[in-house]
């Protein structure tokens, strides 16, 4: 039993090779993408964070500490220490109004004497609509000036462009001096930052820095406000949720960013939450002075929470406190990822398109080449096209295909195509040795070719034998038969073998038929081209012999052996005594009795035999029955009172015979018979059996 070979088709060997080589590549590359990406975002989330505790610090230590400074160099400078009444001093008034367009963060510049007296210069922007009202504030940005000495007020609004209306004048009980930026800077003797309060002139919350006077008598100061903090705060923010708290000494949170609008697109929900957490942390540090970083879960959300407590600045110890959503924090690194990831998908995707479209191209060409061996294989060379390709393998390939097909076709000249069909299904029967069978075998010669062969060119006789095999074999071939060989002018052609055939008799009259009609066509066509034609000679018997290899182990040739080659090359012999072109056995024609028409021609013994035998002329298939039945009928007539001995009536009979075909040979072989044995005497022992004396 033939094993049966599992196999898939190119195209999915090489898509599932890519799969198994692209796809854990892909994974391994985007993993360590990952952990590359992950590792760099760790860093520069490190790093910003850092750089904002930094820009906060610096913003908390670095700006008020140069806030201060203009303070100190305002303390120490002349115009300030002067003792002229403050209502008519013009430059102080300056100096404070060009402190604050230097200092956007300082929202009010003052000073405050020992005696009471008080001048101020401050934004409105702090004001509220009550306080604008009561001092009857202009619209748009300005800046007020108000001086406060012996119990009275006077104030000034100042344009943009440094100009400013007639002052305004009220009583007062404003005194510096009980405020605690005065009171502190004045029990130091040296700068200050005081604790978060409310101001005395806007009533907004903040601290407020104090820089005593170089003579003692008074205190510069400046104010910031909580709001004004959140904002700068709020730009140094790293993410759009991120938080930033400042606590103070004591422990409370005064200074935060400000949080995003709920109804902004991205605003994470659980802000107040945050910022609780936050004011814990805050708590936290400030009892035990420690830096916190660390991960916590905050309205089911993942934030990473750093607090850490900056530098003493000016007297305040400040602790800054940040959060900052993990999501955010990664979303540069998942963005990176998922984009990485896109493109390996789609750089997998179009590597296993790109595989799958080459090796449909290459599978396709495989295909084809397969198919056109197996049509090889079966003897099939129809198919002439070569397979194109642009892979130099495949071309190759197909150009081996294509030598093997040629060689195999002109091979298939030589060879019968049922023999090596058999040697292809099992090669042991190519191996020196036969099987024994009942074969049908025919001999075919053409009349006076010796004749024509010494009046004719050798390249003209070879190229008419090949037209004229070539017409007789395609009938041998077409109706089963197998060509043993050509001998010079002759066919040896048999029937059963190598393939067994029921109806190698039938098959073998009608290849005989069908052969000297194709002759009889070639030949007529030379006719008309003034050249002489072929004239075929058949002779066909049926008989027991072995067919098989014989021959040497190097060089073999199938063929049959037996007595029923040699009948029929007698028979074929037989047809330049009658003058017929086919003679069959009755070996032959009795089995094919309803088949074809036959003419029983003859009992004879051959030259060189003992053993008599009926010889019959086929006329045609059994459908032409009719248009021979009246010459049949008038033959047989014949050759009865021919067998009788009854010579005479024989004679008259085949002349009856010839009368209906006048160009029938063996009606005027058997009419001279009847007149030599008329004229001779009848034979001893005459049995109808016709002695043939020469080949």
């Amino acid at each position: 039993m033939k094993q049966v070979r599992r196999s898939i088709s190119f195209s999915v060997t090489i898509l599932t090779l890519m799969a198994l080589i692209v796809l854990p590549l892909a994974l391994a590359l985007l993993w360590l993408g990952w952990r590359s990406v992950n590792s760099l975002e760790q860093r520069g989330t490190n790093q910003r964070v850092a750089a904002l505790e930094m820009a906060v610090e610096r913003f908390m230590t670095e700006g008020l500490r140069t806030v201060v400074s203009v303070g100190q160099t305002l303390a120490d400078g002349p115009s300030f220490n002067a003792t002229e009444n403050p209502m008519i001093d013009e430059e102080r008034r300056r100096q404070l109004i060009a402190m604050l367009g230097r200092h956007p963060v300082v929202q009010a510049g003052f000073v405050g004497y020992d005696d009471g007296s008080f001048i101020y210069a401050g934004r409105l922007g702090s004001f509220s609509i009550a306080q604008r009202l009561e001092f009857d504030a202009p619209d748009g940005e300005s800046l007020i000036v108000r001086i406060i000495a012996d119990g009275r007020e006077s104030w000034w609004f100042y344009a943009p462009d440094g100009k400013h209306g007639p002052a305004k004048e009220r009583l007062t009980d404003f005194d510096p001096r009980t405020r605690p930026w005065y009171i502190e800077a004045m029990k130091v003797h040296g700068p200050i930052l005081t604790q978060p309060y409310r101001f005395a002139q806007t009533n907004d919350k903040g601290i407020s820095a104090g820089v005593p006077l170089r003579d003692g008598h008074g205190v510069v100061g400046f104010d910031f406000t909580l709001s004004t903090l959140s904002q700068l705060l709020t730009a140094y923010k790293i993410t759009s949720n991120s938080v930033i708290m400042i606590g103070t000494g004591p422990g409370s949170v005064d200074i935060e960013s400000e949080p995003c609008a709920t109804d902004t697109p991205g605003c994470l929900p659980g802000d107040a939450a945050v910022r609780e957490r936050l004011r814990q942390s805050i708590r936290q540090a400030l009892s035990t002075d420690t830096k916190f970083d660390r991960e916590v879960q905050v309205a089911d959300r993942a934030y990473r929470v750093i607090t850490h407590r900056m530098q003493e600045t000016l007297g305040q110890r400040f602790v800054i406190a940040v959060a900052v959503p993990l999501s955010e924090l990664n979303a540069d690194s998942r963005t990176l990822v998922e984009r990485a990831a896109g493109a390996a998908a789609i750089t997998v995707l179009l590597a296993i398109l790109a595989a799958f479209v080459a090796s449909i191209l290459v599978s396709r060409s495989l295909a084809r080449i397969a198919v056109k061996t197996d049509q090889i294989r079966q003897l099939d060379f129809s198919d002439q096209t070569p397979v194109e390709s642009r892979i130099t393998e495949i071309v190759r390939l197909s150009d081996a295909v294509e030598r093997m097909r040629e060689g195999l076709e002109i091979f298939g000249r030589y060879v019968s195509k049922d023999l090596v069909h058999q040697i292809m299904r099992s090669p042991s029967t190519s191996g020196v040795g036969g099987i024994r069978r009942e074969i049908t075998v025919m001999f075919t010669d053409i009349e006076g070719f010796s004749m024509l062969s010494e009046t004719m060119e050798p390249e003209l006789l070879t190229s008419r034998l090949s037209r004229y095999f070539e017409a007789l074999g395609s009938a041998i071939s077409a109706n089963r038969g197998m060509i043993d060989k050509y001998i010079g002018d002759s066919i040896m052609a048999f029937w059963n073998a190598p393939v067994p055939d029921p109806d190698h008799i039938a098959n073998a009259c009608r290849g005989a038929l069908q052969a000297a009609a194709a002759g009889r066509e070639l030949s007529e066509k030379w006719r008309e081209r003034g050249r002489p034609g072929f004239r075929t000679r058949f002779g066909l018997h049926t008989g027991p012999a072995v067919v098989g290899n014989v021959g040497a182990r190097e060089r073999i040739n199938y063929t049959l052996v037996g007595q029923v080659a040699n009948q029929a090359s007698r028979l074929e012999g037989m047809n330049k005594v009658y003058g017929t072109e086919i003679l069959a056995s009755g070996e032959v024609a009795q089995p094919t009795a309803e088949l074809f028409v036959w003419r029983h021609i003859d009992r004879v013994v051959a030259v060189g035999t003992t053993e008599a035998h009926d010889v019959h002329e086929p006329l045609g298939e059994i459908a032409s029955a009719p248009e021979h039945a009246a010459f049949l009928a008038r033959w047989d007539a014949a050759r009865e009172a021919y067998v009788a001995g009854r010579f005479d009536e024989a004679l008259a009979a085949f002349r009856s015979a010839a009368a209906l075909r006048e160009s029938d040979a063996p009606c005027r072989v058997f009419i001279g018979r009847c007149e030599a044995l008329l004229r001779d005497g009848m034979p001893a022992g005459w049995d109808g059996t016709w002695h043939m004396d020469r080949k």
